[in-house]
């Protein structure tokens, strides 16, 4: 599950802050499988060689990197995101010389937006779902685009989740603490399953409406306890579980004998992929 952005590799939410000595410890974590249907599909929404490209909520820039690479040296990739911090880490890594030059702008959504001209594409991951308006922040960016321009984002949704080949307890505490905390947080944790009707509405012409699952595999480390230790905080301040019914200490161990006791894959979350194409109308 990606309910959280510290960092977009990581997914952990800039929005509600986080601990920096955690960050530091999450860099080497295993990579958010949740980040994995990302290259398949912003990789296929047609960013072609010279495009400009705005990507919002951009967080460490792990997908402005991606879009980048796609624009070529000809393109322009302008990432906006709220958090100062996060925008620091993002200007720290280095762009291949290869691909397009990135400017990182500090925007919140939630607020008027700058003159940041047009684009041919905007992109977002795991963003418009912690907005309080996602309509007005979809209508203002497809006003952003060119004519035939692309919106396309990656959201996640509470799902019923995980499944797997056995009784999966702890595995479904976990995911229900953090759902519930991202939604006494305000976060639309049905968001993702509106978004296409959501674009509909505002007379964009839907492109691609698709969903991957997330799958936790037994015989590699689980991104679940990094997810549990980032989100521990947030879950504790909102009255959703104390640190001792967590138990962080013995959790990686817990988890791990749980996923080994039922075998198989785990579906843990899914990734939701809609992309639009903005017409003249739109505006």
């Amino acid at each position: 599950m990606s309910l959280l952005r510290a960092t977009d590799t990581l997914g952990i939410d800039e929005r509600h802050g986080y601990d920096e000595t955690m960050s530091h410890a999450l860099l080497s974590a295993p990579p958010n499988p949740a980040n994995a249907p990302s290259a398949r599909f912003f990789g296929g929404i047609g960013i072609a060689p010279g495009a400009r490209v705005l990507d919002v909520g951009c967080g460490n820039g792990d997908l402005s990197r991606y879009v980048a690479e796609l624009a070529g040296p000809s393109g322009e990739i302008i990432a906006i995101d709220r958090s100062e911090q996060a925008l620091a880490m993002a200007r720290k890594i280095d762009v291949d010389a290869r691909a397009a030059p990135i400017r990182y702008h500090a925007v919140d959504l939630s607020d008027d937006l700058p003159d940041l001209g047009r684009f041919d594409a905007i992109v977002g991951r795991r963003v418009l779902m912690y907005l309080p308006d996602a309509t007005k922040a979809v209508q203002r960016l497809a006003a952003m685009a060119k004519p035939d321009g692309i919106l396309a984002f990656q959201e996640h949704a509470r799902a019923g989740l995980p499944a797997g080949l056995g009784d999966l307890a702890l595995h479904r505490q976990l995911y229900d603490w953090n759902w519930r905390t991202v939604a006494a947080e305000g976060g639309d944790v049905g968001l993702a399953l509106r978004l296409p009707e959501l674009m509909q509405r505002l007379r964009l012409s839907i492109k691609e409406a698709r969903c991957e699952a997330i799958l936790l595999y037994p015989d590699q480390p689980s991104f679940v306890p990094i997810l549990a230790q980032a989100m521990l905080p947030r879950i504790v301040e909102r009255g959703i579980a104390t640190v001792e019914q967590i138990d962080p200490a013995t959790l990686t161990q817990r988890i791990e004998h749980e996923h080994r006791a039922v075998g198989g894959m785990i579906v843990w979350d899914l990734a939701f992929l809609v992309a639009a194409r903005v017409q003249s109308i739109a505006r």
